[in-house]
């Protein structure tokens, strides 16, 4: 292999590896957050370990495809074998490597796309349940404003100018 692909390689692996490192960091502080505080509504709290959960997953994948980064510098591309069969061997053998390495970068793929849909989701449903509340909170003042003007008239009634 050049040197220009090892060093590549290498860059890539490690970028990797510092964002899994990141991310996994980040969520556990987020589930050490989640232990210690109580004021968090039940659906906020299971969103949030779920989402935790799914990151943290994703990370490990980051994690082994970076590995197989790694692993896939030292495999022999060009082999020269002296017989047809070590030749179809190192092949499949080739082949089911890279095979393996895409598979697991189409399930960080699938998680991605799973964690932004579960989270567009919970923003939907926050969103609607703060259009809720506010739509509560205005009919509740509206209901207040209608008893303090019906107490305002009642008053000026009973002692309007004829009284």
């Amino acid at each position: 292999m050049e040197p220009l692909g090892i060093v590549v390689g290498a860059v890539i692996a490690a970028v990797l590896v510092l964002v899994a490192a990141y991310f996994v960091w980040r969520q556990r502080a987020v589930l050490r957050t989640l232990h210690y505080e109580e004021d968090f509504a039940p659906e906020q709290r299971r969103y949030l370990i779920k989402q935790s959960h799914r990151r943290i997953f994703g990370s490990v994948l980051l994690l082994l495809l970076a590995a197989m980064m790694v692993g896939s510098l030292f495999l022999d591309l060009t082999p020269v074998h002296a017989n047809e069969q070590e030749a179809k061997q190192s092949l499949r053998f080739l082949s089911f490597y890279i095979m393996s390495m895409l598979l697991v970068l189409l399930v960080i793929l699938v998680l991605a796309v799973v964690d932004f849909w579960a989270t567009a989701k919970h923003g939907f449903q926050q969103q609607k349940k703060l259009l809720q509340d506010h739509r509560e909170a205005l009919e509740a003042e509206l209901m207040e404003h209608r008893i303090r003007r019906s107490e305002i008239d009642g008053v000026f009634r009973s002692h309007g100018p004829n009284s």
